[in-house]
């Protein structure tokens, strides 16, 4: 199942969400307290859960161009200290947050007449900070 709503900055890009791609993610950040003790019990200091999404995005039909623009998007704001505002679908719902990206990656499709056609992209999306804390 796809769907078609993706923000990124309040930027539209017309392209489909593949929701059977998409991936929630769990990582739970901990403090300088947690660690192993002598005995060998782990001592825990969750300061954080983080949700992210992998998301995986696909043109629509032949619009290769919108899914090179988002391509783009992603490589111009890389380097963004503050990340990006995702807006995306999700489920029978949206989702909306800070966030910063550790990866993008894309499959070459073809080539013709010179010109590069690529396939999906992959973009693993973390949030800046986390929705559930201690």
């Amino acid at each position: 199942m796809t769907m078609s709503y993706c923000k990124l900055n309040g930027t539209s890009f017309d392209v489909n969400i593949a929701i059977s791609a998409y991936k929630r993610k769990l990582n739970i950040l901990h403090g300088e307290s947690a660690g192993r003790v002598l005995s060998g019990t782990m001592i825990l200091d969750p300061l954080g859960a983080y949700l992210g999404r992998e998301i995986t995005f696909f043109r629509k039909g032949n619009n290769y161009a919108a899914l090179d623009a988002l391509w783009d998007f992603l490589v111009a704001h890389s380097m963004d200290k503050n990340g990006v505002l995702l807006e995306a679908a999700d489920g029978q719902s949206t989702i909306s947050y800070e966030a910063y990206y550790t990866s993008a990656s894309r499959k070459l499709r073809r080539v013709y007449n010179g010109v590069n056609y690529w396939d999906a992209l992959d973009v693993n999306f973390i949030p800046m900070d986390p929705q559930v804390t201690p």
